[in-house]
């Protein structure tokens, strides 16, 4: 896998997961066995607003050319990843959420992984179009 098309894949999952938290968070929260006040709809709608927003830094930074760039943010997001991760198993481990907080997880894992992967590698001439 190319790192254009990781960052594709972590942009258009961000881009689904930030629409339906910031358009639905009734809908979302109880994907995940979770119940919903207003606060936590308002919390749900701000992390929608968070996706939306990492979904277009990672969108853009598919066509970066300089590894310079495309290092700056491939670190914030390996370390948010990986954040998530931890997030997303305590939230299940304690009951927060059903087992599709596991799902959660995984996509946080494989953000975490692809990020720290291609953080590391040394990646050729042309990055992402090759």
């Amino acid at each position: 896998m190319s790192v254009k098309t990781f960052l594709t894949i972590i942009s258009l999952i961000g881009l689904l997961f930030g629409i339906g938290e910031l358009l639905a968070p009734a809908t979302m929260a109880s994907i995940y066995g979770a119940q919903v006040s207003p606060h936590s709809a308002l919390m749900s709608r701000f992390f929608g607003v968070a996706l939306l927003a990492w979904a277009m830094i990672a969108w853009f930074a598919k066509d970066f050319h300089d590894e310079a760039d495309l290092r700056h943010v491939l670190a914030p997001s390996g370390f948010a990843h990986s954040a998530g991760v931890i997030v997303a198993v305590m939230g299940t481990l304690d009951g927060t959420t059903n087992a599709m907080g596991w799902l959660s997880a995984l996509i946080f894992l494989f953000g975490a992984i692809g990020s720290f992967y291609f953080l590391t590698a040394r990646l050729p001439h042309g990055l992402v179009h090759n």
